[in-house]
């Protein structure tokens, strides 16, 4: 009897499975479906994607191509991955959605009876979340048909009568063909608290495919009654001049703001990426001082970036995987929002780990040959976990002291070998006389973590060679270099920016951790 039901279960399976083969998948019935929620915000007229999906007779061309890219999960470009978190904005296939689709291939892409098509989504092709407050026009930007790609820099002073808070942030491009992505940062005076002074950062980035910033329900950035936005842009020829007028839209929320969300970054300024390697690690970290939430994660890497993932270190040392993306691609950058704020007390430590490929096997690679330092420009390299974050239990964020901040962030290493540099830009370094040193940058809520290049003592001379961060998101070449003094500081000179057009030099005073 037990052997007849195995026997009978076995059979009733396999019919299955032959069933499930033998089912006619159409496009209008099976993929059509799929295309519209996943894909058709790129893939149709005007939009970035080479081809339209919206019709059989458009998507039927690229049957195989599509069946490879989905098969391979190049397409749609969504590569993020959680231990314990998911994601709103995830475009990705599921397994039985990449099935489907390639059936339909294999089974010859028919289109099946076009009555039985979903209605065709409708996109608004003018401001998605409806008329801004306040529109920013960028300059007009001339694409020529061919070329080198465009890399532009605009600054636009925004004067308000009174401050305001930003809910949401839309750019809507001229020409989505050319453009390849925005980034605007801010810094704004005048603001709505005494306790923000002087505020600002990253406002939006804007890349293909990336939908407007909504901030949650009372959640914006504020802004002051006079404000500095400067715009980075970048264009690229795709076999047709065209011309580009970019707007930004801004949408201010009504009321008081409730909380400040400001983007904060693990940077390390200091990466090295020798000639030729195909899988070269790099690390950075930053320390939350207070108990923050983090509502959204943007990886930065340039053509050589391959893979990006955030680590969550709590207090008692309990650590989780954030947001892994293994496979990094320059040309989809994406904006990951979790669908609940995370969680990360005062003292947690976010650490970020960057894979970059510099071998002649990376088909974007300019120069195999080169070694690659930190800089803006897109053939060199950037390593930055960009973080929106928002304080738990304040409604603005609040910076401790640069020096109680370095102190802080210093007590990893021995005191006796720790240092602070106060001044405009405050920094601490780690010099040890033998093995790796590190240098700390600390701007308001952010911080920077930097490798040094070179640590030099010769008796009790000391100089310190490293690659800073700059306004313009770049790095520099710079020194520190002074003589151990009987009261344990180093007292000598800071010289910023010696690769630059004019090198800023002034007298700097290293004063140790350990004496303080």
């Amino acid at each position: 009897m037990r052997t007849s039901l195995v026997l009978s279960t076995l059979a009733i399976l396999a019919t299955s499975i032959v069933s499930a083969q033998e089912k006619t998948v159409t496009y209008a019935t099976d993929v059509a479906p799929i295309f519209f929620k996943n894909c058709a915000m790129c893939h149709r007229p005007g939009e970035v994607a080479p081809m339209s999906l919206l019709t059989y007779k458009e998507a039927r061309p690229w049957a195989k191509s599509i069946a490879k890219a989905v098969a391979t999960k190049q397409m749609p470009p969504f590569s993020g991955e959680s231990e314990n978190h998911q994601w709103k904005n995830d475009i990705s296939l599921t397994d039985e959605e990449i099935e489907t689709i390639v059936a339909w291939v294999e089974q010859g892409a028919k289109q099946g009876n076009p009555k039985d098509m979903p209605d065709t989504p409708e996109f608004n092709n003018g401001w998605k979340l409806g008329e801004p407050d306040h529109i920013i026009s960028l300059q007009k930007v001339e694409v020529p048909a061919e070329g080198e790609d465009l890399f532009l820099k605009e600054v636009i002073n925004l004067k308000l009568p009174e401050s305001k808070w930003v809910k949401a942030i839309e750019f809507m491009p001229g020409d989505r063909r050319a453009t390849h992505h925005f980034q605007a940062t801010y810094t704004s005076q005048g603001g709505p608290t005494k306790q923000a002074g002087s505020i600002g950062g990253i406002l939006a980035i804007w890349t293909a495919g990336m939908p407007p910033f909504e901030f949650p329900e009372g959640v914006g950035r504020p802004m002051g009654t006079s404000n500095r936005i400067l715009v980075d842009s970048h264009h690229h020829p795709f076999g047709e001049a065209t011309t580009d007028e970019t707007k930004i839209g801004l949408y201010y929320g009504e009321g008081d703001i409730q909380k400040e969300v400001s983007t904060i970054a693990a940077t390390n300024t200091g990466i090295r990426i020798p000639p030729g390697a195909s899988a070269h690690e790099e690390y950075c970290f930053n320390i939350f001082d207070r108990d923050m939430q983090i509502l959204a994660f943007s990886p930065h890497m340039h053509v050589r970036g391959k893979a990006m993932r955030y680590d969550l270190v709590l207090p008692d040392g309990t650590r989780e995987t954030l947001l892994d993306v293994p496979k990094y691609n320059y040309n989809w950058q994406w904006q990951y929002y979790p669908t609940e704020p995370i969680d990360a007390p005062a003292g947690s430590k976010v650490e970020v780990f960057g894979v970059f490929d510099n071998s002649a096997e990376n088909e974007f690679n300019p120069d195999p040959t080169k070694e690659i330092r930190y800089r803006g420009d897109t053939f060199n390299e950037m390593f930055v976990g960009f973080l929106e974050v928002i304080p738990k239990n304040e409604t603005f964020h609040i910076a401790k002291s640069a020096k109680e901040r370095l102190t802080e962030l210093l007590s990893a290493h021995p005191a006796e070998d720790s240092y602070i540099v106060n001044g405009f830009l405050p920094f601490g370094f780690y010099a040890p006389k033998e093995g790796k040193g590190y240098m700390y940058l600390v701007n308001g809520i952010n911080m920077f973590t930097i490798d040094v290049d070179e640590i030099e003592w010769k008796g009790d001379d000391l100089k310190i060679t490293v690659q800073m961060p700059t306004q313009e998101a770049s790095a520099t070449l710079s020194t520190f270099e002074g003589t151990l003094e009987a009261n344990g500081k180093i007292k000598g000179k800071f010289n910023y920016g010696l690769d630059a057009a004019q090198t800023l030099k002034m007298p700097s005073t290293a004063i140790p951790v350990a004496g303080d």
